[in-house]
Parts: C-alpha cells; sequence; structure tokens
C-alpha cells in the first residue's frame, strides 16, 4: 500500500473545485463563462487552474484572446474530472440505496433488438421485485452508448463491443441470440453430376450452406418492407442485382449495418442502389415504409416484432444473399465497467438482465 503523501493529487493539494473548474472549462473553453457557471470570480478561476498547472507541472490550456484552448494533458485531466465527478455523484446515490434499502437509479442503454423482449422482460421483473427502483433507458448505437459508459453517464449496457473501446477493459458477457424466424430443415446437398434429391435449393457446389443461421450464430437481418409491398404480395425472392433498382430507407453511413450491406455490392462489383434515404429514427424509417414501396434493413427480432402488428413485411431474399445479411450483426451483450464498480441497484439490474427467458449466456 503507498502511503498516503506519493499520491501527486495531496501534494498538488488537489481540491473539489479543481475538478469543477476542469470540468466547466471543457465545456466553455472560456474562463469568463466558467467562472460565471460556478458562481466565483474569474480570478478565482485563474487562481484555482494557475494551482493545478502548477501542481502537474504542464500547461493545461492554451490561453487566447477569445478564451482558453486545453493542451492534450488539459483533455486528458478534463476526461478523468468528468468522471471523478460522477462516480463522486454515484458514490452518494449508492449510500443513500444501501441506507434506503434497495432504491435508487439504474441508467441502461441498449441497441434497437432487445427493447423488442430483453428489455421490457426485465423492467417487468424490476417492477415486481424492487418496485422503488428509478430506471433510465437510453437506445442507440453500440459506438454511441460505449462512449456514454467510458463518461460514466450509464450504468449497463446491452449492446455491441467495439474494438475502438477495447484499451477500457470493460466487461463484456456475450448473449447467444436466437433468431427470430423458424430454423428451416434442408435436404442434403445435391451437386451437379450426383444422383439423388433432384432439389434445385443446392444445385450449386459453391453455396452447401442453410440459408438462415443456426441458432445461437450472429443476429440475422433481413429486408423487409410494408405488408402490402407488391414484392411481398407477388412472392418475389430477390437477388443482390434486383436490389439496385428499388427506394431504400437506410441508416446513416458509417453505421455497421449501412457498411456490411455497401459492402455486399462492391464485394460482388455493383454500384450502389440509387434511391436512398438516410434516417436513424425508427419512427421515421416505419412511417415511411408505411406509405413508400421502400425497403430497410432490420435485425429479425424487430421485424418479427412489427409482423405481429402487421406493420412490415419479410421480403424474401435469395439463400446465399440471405445468408450474408445474417453475418452483419454481430451477437449483442451485457457491458460494463465490472460488478464490483456497480452500485447494489445496478448489480440487481445486471442479474435480472442475465435472466431474460430467451437469452441463454454463452459459455467461454
Amino acid at each position: 500500500m503507498r502511503t498516503i503523501n506519493t499520491n501527486w493529487f495531496i501534494r498538488a493539494k488537489l481540491k473539489h473545485r479543481h475538478l469543477l473548474v476542469l470540468s466547466a472549462l471543457g465545456e466553455t473553453a472560456n474562463l469568463n463563462h466558467a467562472a460565471e457557471g460556478l458562481g466565483i470570480s474569474q480570478p478565482a478561476i485563474s487562481k484555482l487552474l494557475k494551482e493545478l498547472e502548477e501542481g502537474l507541472n504542464v500547461e493545461l490550456f492554451q490561453r487566447h484572446p477569445r478564451g482558453v484552448m486545453p493542451t492534450v494533458y488539459g483533455e486528458t485531466m478534463i476526461r478523468y474530472a468528468r468522471a471523478m465527478l460522477t462516480t463522486l455523484d454515484n458514490a452518494f446515490d449508492e449510500v443513500n440505496s444501501i441506507r434506503q434499502g434497495l432504491s435508487g437509479h439504474v441508467r441502461i442503454g441498449t441497441v434497437l433488438t432487445p427493447c423488442t423482449d430483453l428489455i421490457p422482460e426485465t423492467i417487468n421483473r424490476i417492477r415486481e421485485t424492487h418496485p422503488d427502483l428509478e430506471i433510465t433507458i437510453r437506445t442507440g448505437s453500440s459506438e454511441e452508448l460505449l462512449g456514454i459508459l467510458k463518461d460514466g453517464e450509464l450504468d449497463i449496457l446491452v449492446a455491441r463491443i467495439q474494438h475502438a473501446f477495447a484499451h477500457l477493459n470493460f466487461c463484456y458477457e456475450p448473449i447467444q441470440h436466437k433468431s427470430a424466424f423458424p430454423q428451416p430443415e434442408y435436404p442434403e446437398p445435391v451437386y451437379p453430376g450426383e444422383a439423388g434429391g433432384g432439389s434445385p435449393f443446392f444445385a450449386q457446389s459453391s453455396y452447401p450452406d442453410p440459408a438462415y443461421p443456426k441458432p445461437y450464430s450472429p443476429e440475422p437481418v433481413v429486408v423487409c418492407a410494408r405488408r402490402e409491398h407488391p414484392l411481398i404480395k407477388n412472392g418475389v425472392r430477390l437477388a443482390l442485382k434486383d436490389m439496385l433498382d428499388k427506394e431504400w430507407v437506410l441508416p446513416p453511413a458509417g453505421s455497421v449495418m449501412r457498411a456490411e450491406f455497401e459492402a455486399l455490392f462492391q464485394r460482388s462489383g455493383l454500384n450502389l442502389p440509387n434511391h436512398i434515404v438516410t434516417a436513424e429514427n425508427l419512427l421515421m424509417v416505419t412511417n415511411l415504409l408505411e406509405k413508400n414501396d421502400m425497403l430497410t434493413l432490420l435485425p429479425d427480432a424487430a421485424v418479427a416484432h412489427y409482423m405481429k402488428y402487421g406493420m412490415v413485411g419479410h421480403v424474401a431474399v435469395e439463400a446465399r444473399l440471405q445468408r450474408d445479411l445474417s453475418r452483419i450483426l454481430e451477437p449483442y451483450g451485457l457491458i460494463h465497467r465490472g460488478e464490483e464498480l456497480l452500485s447494489p441497484a445496478s448489480r440487481a439490474v445486471l442479474s435480472l438482465l442475465r435472466q431474460g427467458k430467451n437469452y441463454t449466456r454463452k459459455r467461454s
């Protein structure tokens, strides 16, 4: 164990107000505005900043006529100051939770598919077992949610781990996802020149795999449209080249689903579809499908949910193409900083998330 005097922040006489100054300057980049927000004078904030720089022996901000700009050292300290302030707030909440019994506030971040089943199931269990818990649910992409978890503003994620966040050593518990669509039984492959079978489905030796993934594989993605779309009514089965002249509503460029979808065309030497509307909000996506003959991509569990209410239908595609679509999304899982860092309330919610009836944790 280190003695107390070996900690640099003790020698530098670091105080809570120094953390507040760093956080405020990170938001405003202006001494006067930061001072106003903190309710102190501009000379006082300048003095606190000088104390910090002297304690660290580095320049944290470059002064300019119109404000201040954090140096690389300043950016680092701002990030840690925000995390420390959040941690102190969490500590206060946890003390209150322990004092009052299991109550408090748990913040969950989730990608789309768990919103159809796992999250509602868990909320129902929370209401039954811990009715005093306050729950906040935030949806977004895995990358967005991981950034928020890094800043300490979420407790638990149901998302996909991203390589860019590997250095943060988040705990990741993969969840094996069962496809919402039935897994059909296929005949044995029949190759050219071989006897028996007669099935046209496996007429090509280059494709011996089933159209749908086996259970517990990456989460399948399917093509869907409004239920009365001509492609669905006529039972048309699309090949990749058939998609070029169709109208699409897709997630923004840079998203995993959009990037992998475009890569299918590029690998086949095809141009991208000409008619693409970009929309991230799911309500907008479903409204566009309802009022237009547009196609989109959604995880199969989300499509199955909307099919129950007659909102969308599943557009059939060739088996080879469905196989490729089923590899777009990696399995999602539970992500957090570590159970020892979670509040009692968050640990209780984590345990309930692990009890999702349609999910089985992957065993390593």
